[in-house]
């Protein structure tokens, strides 16, 4: 790819705010470095990761780059369908909140195979593993080119070179951080991301004269939900899809984390109050940018897909230098959280359900977390490997890959893995079946390139109908494959007891950190205020790092009441 022809120039500010924050996500490593001992705390932090950490991951994992990249061209291209596709992950969380959460948690294990693996034994366990650690490698691999496209029109630099460059410092990180510094990161991106979000969002508004403004001047055709190509069939199959792979016991390293199943309820509840108010903020900056930049094909020929450079467009036009930077250090930390999936949790799977069980049974605690960071090196590659082959393709844009990755293989996946937490009668091989069943015309549907509702609706079909008709086969199944399928049921419907099982609580501890470190980040970016720049942009950058140090401040002083309590009570 050739250098863009829209190139924004970055000055001294921005290239402050950039180093800090490459400095600040460095450190987290080390700062959290002790909380990180073994497997289980590299993977899952040792199941003390506080809900309210949890949830940001869970949040933060669901989007990435791609989100104001991929998500954003299509904003751009169809206008407001977006948001209510973004809003099915409100409905999922939720769902997982009332019936899913707490069960996850209750059964005890640090991966999802290790789940599988106790419900469905070792075929269903290594059948899943063979498709899934793939699966995972191509949705990492999309969310880097979904960065490296956001980077490559910040800095106007080729497209194979912010791949290798992210996926570099991705892997370092990944590799050295654990789950502990992945989610604190979660959590303190999540907190910036919101602020800086609303900003775009605002400024943008302002450029265009408000709401009524963007009424007026965007084509009409992008405020009606519905149209022929995307119509509530297309987006019924769409949240079919979501609902079921958010769901599913593959996506559950999240709330596996946390001390109970309580806190695993909380954080699937917070998850889904920042999805309540994320996308409202997120698509208006693509969608004005339809006025601003009608014709992005000239302006970024560079580009196979120039729709997707729409929002980082839009936030370079409305924001001081400053917070340009930081647009562009935000979004390529929430990749970081979104390839925790695709290199930490594979990596997790290759070591304690391929590598430790096959190859080295009576492994120590010490070889298997050292086999756990290669692992994670050798995944890391793979993924930036997997991005610099789909930069090469120019047959889809990313939104579209999403949605292959999705409906084609994530949803056959998802259904057994969904079921099993309610049918309870089917034998162990009931899971491969359903997954083939699916998969099968899952690939006739691509094949014959049919429609999304086709394929997502005849998925579900294939899947959960095969996955029902195995339980005809229950009586056939042996009374130890029963004792052992019915003690996974028991331990999973079995509340966690914190102090008979020995789990500890680093939440106190991590509410003064994460709220110490956001007013470090507040008052870094403060800083920028003394920078050349206009009075009111001056205004929008203070306004910006008070809003992050206003939470860091309530964080703090929370974590320091808990401890006077716990000392008045001690007392």
């Amino acid at each position: 790819m050739e250098i863009s022809e829209y190139v924004y120039h970055f000055g001294s500010a921005d290239y402050y705010v950039i180093g800090a924050y490459l400095v600040m996500l460095a450190s987290l490593g080390f700062i959290l470095k002790k909380l990180c001992g073994g497997t289980k705390d590299f993977f899952i932090g040792g199941n003390k990761i506080p809900w309210w950490l949890a949830g940001a991951g869970c949040f933060m994992s669901s989007f990435s780059a791609w989100t104001f990249t991929g998500a954003a061209g299509f904003a751009y291209k169809y206008g407001i369908l977006i948001v209510l596709l973004f809003y099915f992950n409100v409905i999922a969380y939720l769902f997982a909140g009332k019936f899913i959460a707490a069960k996850c948690r209750q059964t005890r294990q640090v991966t999802p195979a290790q789940i599988i693996f106790n419900r469905f034994g070792r075929l269903g366990e290594q059948f899943f593993l063979w498709i899934q650690v793939p699966n995972m490698l191509f949705g990492g691999a999309i969310w880097m080119m979904g960065l490296a496209t956001f980077l490559s029109v910040a800095f106007g630099v080729p497209m194979s070179l912010t791949i290798l460059i992210s996926g570099a410092v991705i892997l370092l990180y990944s590799t050295l951080s654990g789950s502990w510094a992945v989610m604190t990161s979660a959590f303190l991106q999540s907190v910036v991301l919101m602020a800086l979000s609303v900003v775009v969002a605002v400024l943008t508004l302002t450029h265009i004269g408000g709401f009524s403004g963007m009424v007026e001047q965007v084509d009409a055709s992008k405020f009606y939900l519905f149209s022929d190509e995307h119509t509530w069939v297309w987006a019924l199959a769409y949240f079919s899809q979501i609902f079921m792979i958010f769901n599913s016991i593959v996506g559950s390293t999240r709330f596996l984390s946390v001390r109970n199943g309580q806190n695993a309820k909380k954080a699937a509840y917070f998850a889904s109050l920042l999805f309540l108010v994320g996308p409202v903020v997120w698509f208006i900056p693509p969608i004005a940018a339809s006025h601003f930049f009608p014709n992005l094909t000239e302006l970024l020929p560079g580009l196979k897909h120039p729709q997707d450079a729409a929002y980082v467009m839009m936030g370079l036009k409305v924001l001081p230098a400053g917070l340009a930077g930081l647009m562009v250090m935000v979004i390529f930390a929430a990749t970081l959280s979104s390839m925790d999936a695709a290199i930490n949790q594979n990596a997790g799977i290759i070591t304690l359900n391929i590598y430790k069980p096959l190859f080295r049974p009576n492994a120590g605690e010490k070889e298997l977390f050292i086999a756990s960071r290669t692992f994670n090196v050798l995944c890391g590659a793979g993924v930036t490997a997997g991005a610099l082959f789909l930069a090469r393709q120019e047959q889809f844009a990313l939104f579209d890959l999403m949605l292959i990755l999705s409906s084609v293989i994530g949803l056959p996946i998802a259904i057994p893995f969904v079921l099993m937490y309610w049918i309870k009668k089917t034998p162990r091989w009931s899971a491969v079946v359903s997954i083939i069943c699916g998969a099968g015309y899952s690939y006739v549907a691509l094949v014959n390139e049919w429609s999304l509702s086709i394929r997502v609706f005849g998925i579900l079909l294939a899947g959960a109908g095969s996955f029902f008709l195995s339980m005809l086969c229950w009586r056939f199944v042996g009374e130890k494959a029963r004792a052992g399928i019915a003690e996974f049921y028991e331990t999973m419907n079995r509340p966690v007891d914190t102090e008979k099982e020995n789990v500890g609580s680093e939440d106190v501890r991590q509410l003064k950190l994460v709220g110490s470190m956001a007013m470090i980040i507040a008052v870094g970016l403060f800083v920028v205020v003394f920078f050349p720049n206009p009075m009111n942009a001056r205004i929008v950058i203070a306004l910006t790092a008070g809003g992050v140090f206003l939470v860091g401040w309530l964080m703090n002083r929370a974590g320091r009441r808990s401890i006077d309590q716990s000392l008045s009570e001690g007392a």
